[in-house]
């Protein structure tokens, strides 16, 4: 007997990437189906190595899912069941399927129960080995390298200085960087190239004791002794990136099922959840009949450039801790150890995973106002604002608190000085006041005031707000974007927080509506919707007047 099922997106892989692109969609009002070949659950599952760092930019990206405190308190919420363990057979794309499910995908249980899932779209998340990628024939190009490393994890004894302060690594002479991470329940995580020499000792069938006994020598002088062994493994290196991440439309790929290179920079994880934050959004959108599906084909553009460089800054580190010089290094006198520093110091910062898009369908750079320091297709910088309130009760929060991840542009007002920009204030509200809604479905607005101002923001504006508004006390988010405190400006924040457009404060009719226009379907373009503008993507709410913070709605939106 088969059993069925029916969503939205079906999700192969349940690794890190799988999970937190099922906890997003959930978050929207997106159903998914998710399985794993592997019951990660079970007593019985192996043990083996996972990935142990979080870039700063992951954190950021957790923060603004509003997952980062659950995380970081152990703490486990639960939105869809991972089916597993469960494998994927094959799956078939139709032209056309009723109620838009276009995707079938055949399934087997554990005892070989069949399973058939139907959906709108199928993602791979499924690891380097992705089945997905397999079954849609989608080619993933690069190499394999003749580059090989150990990596072992375990409960271990020594005298290294501040072994359990985190991540590091320290040179040997013989074994080149030698990682050593502290992981979770005390275990710790040793790492060291194996060289084309002990590569031909032991091949890739080197045993836990060798590869324990070369990683006592692999940390001399220091001493070293393991209570227990976890797991280890020697792997080669492979650098490879998928022709695309949305073939057909319909078959999506996310993390190393779309990339894959060495883990030299701590960047496989860390990318998977730049892709979740890309893609999350924009799947939820077109399912939803909100966004074009070019929207939603951008995801490949953006990310398979971000990947390539990745790879390509990849090489060059991969062969810097090998011991080898790559090309446009052979010419300099340094020790491979020495380069490899000053290279990691010069890609820190998309390291860390503050990355930033080329002008695109998404990043209009066209009309972007000269002076805003931060530039279409760049992240949104973090600043501090005060809630409006009198006394020393207010509170203070930032701005990527309030533009979490819920799948809603955000159009930034910068009032500037009321006083001083109060005619393109004015000319703002009337511009929104005559719009017919359309922008209501996909974003919200948010006031920036610039100073301090003891009482309603309606008052300080002499109109009313734009949104919820809030106070930059000491003028620093306008220093920080680059806005005049003169002239004010807009700025339209994605859904993954990456800057869209900016504007003139009186520039909402000529740029940022025409912004709007070249995403939203145009079904949903020429709907006049009563809506308030915080509801989530697609989501079409009558708003009810009296419930409405920023007043009367007019002509459908709500500002």
């Amino acid at each position: 007997m088969v059993k069925h099922h029916q969503v939205d997106v079906f999700i192969s892989g349940a690794g890190p990437v799988g999970l937190v692109l099922a906890y997003q969609l959930t978050r929207l009002g997106i159903t998914t189906f998710i399985i794993d070949a592997a019951n990660k659950a079970s007593p019985d599952f192996p043990m083996y190595g996972r990935a142990c760092s979080l870039q700063p930019g992951t954190l950021e990206i957790f923060d603004r899912l509003e997952l980062f405190d659950d995380l970081a308190q152990e703490a486990h919420r639960r939105g869809t069941q991972v089916q597993a363990p469960v494998k994927l057979l094959d799956f078939v794309l139709a032209e056309k399927a009723e109620d838009d499910h276009r995707i079938t995908a055949s399934c087997a249980g554990s005892n070989g129960e069949a399973i058939q899932v139907k959906a709108r779209y199928i993602v791979g998340a499924d690891g380097g080995g992705s089945t997905v990628r397999k079954l849609a024939g989608i080619p993933f190009v690069g190499e394999h390298k003749d580059q090989h490393w150990v990596r072992i994890d375990g409960i271990v004894k020594t005298n290294i200085p501040d072994a359990r302060t985190g991540f590091g690594s320290f040179e040997s002479r013989t074994y080149g960087p030698v990682l050593f991470v502290a992981l979770d329940h005390g275990a710790t995580r040793i790492g060291y190239v194996l060289t084309a020499e002990l590569f031909e000792k032991y091949g890739m069938q080197m045993t836990q004791e060798q590869a324990v006994a070369e990683a006592k020598l692999a940390v001399a002088p220091f001493e070293l002794e393991f209570e227990e062994v976890h797991w280890h493994t020697v792997y080669g290196i492979q650098q490879r990136v998928a022709e695309t991440f949305v073939d057909r439309g319909r078959i999506i790929l996310a993390g190393d099922a779309a990339h894959t290179h060495s883990s030299g920079a701590a960047q496989g994880m860390n990318t998977g959840m730049h892709d979740v934050s890309n893609l999350s959004w924009r799947l939820a959108g077109v399912i939803k009949h909100c966004f074009k599906p070019e929207v939603l084909q951008n995801y490949s553009e953006e990310r398979r450039v971000i990947a390539q460089r990745l790879i390509e800054m990849d090489k060059t580190i991969s062969q810097l801790i090998y011991g080898v010089k790559p090309k446009g290094f052979e010419d300099r006198p340094e020790e491979p150890s020495v380069l490899l520093r000053e290279y990691f110091k010069s890609v820190g910062g998309f390291l860390s995973g503050f990355i930033s898009y080329p002008a695109n369908l998404l990043n209009d750079v066209t009309h972007a106002i000269p002076e805003i320091a931060i530039l279409p297709g760049f992240r949104s910088e973090d600043v501090p604002l005060r809630k409006p309130g009198i006394g020393p009760t207010v509170t203070s929060t930032r701005l990527h608190e309030l533009t979490r991840f819920d799948g809603k542009f955000k159009i930034l007002v910068f009032a500037g000085k009321p006083t001083m920009s109060r005619d393109r204030l004015q000319i703002l509200r009337k511009q929104i006041d005559e719009h017919d809604g359309r922008i209501a479905v996909a974003a919200e607005f948010l006031t920036i005031i610039a100073g301090g101002f003891e009482g309603a923001i309606d008052a300080c504006l002499g109109m009313r707000k734009f949104g919820k508004g809030y106070f930059d006390v000491d003028y620093g988010a306008h220093w920080k974007y680059g806005v005049s405190q003169e002239r004010g400006a807009l700025v339209v924040l994605r859904p993954d927080g990456i800057l869209g457009v900016s504007a003139p404060l009186d520039g909402f009719v000529d740029v940022v509506v025409p912004y709007f226009e070249r995403l939203l379907m145009s079904t949903l373009a020429k709907q006049p919707l009563l809506h308030n503008v915080t509801a989530g993507v697609g989501e079409l709410n009558i708003a009810n007047e009296s419930s409405l913070e920023s007043g009367k709605p007019v002509n459908g939106i709500v500002a």
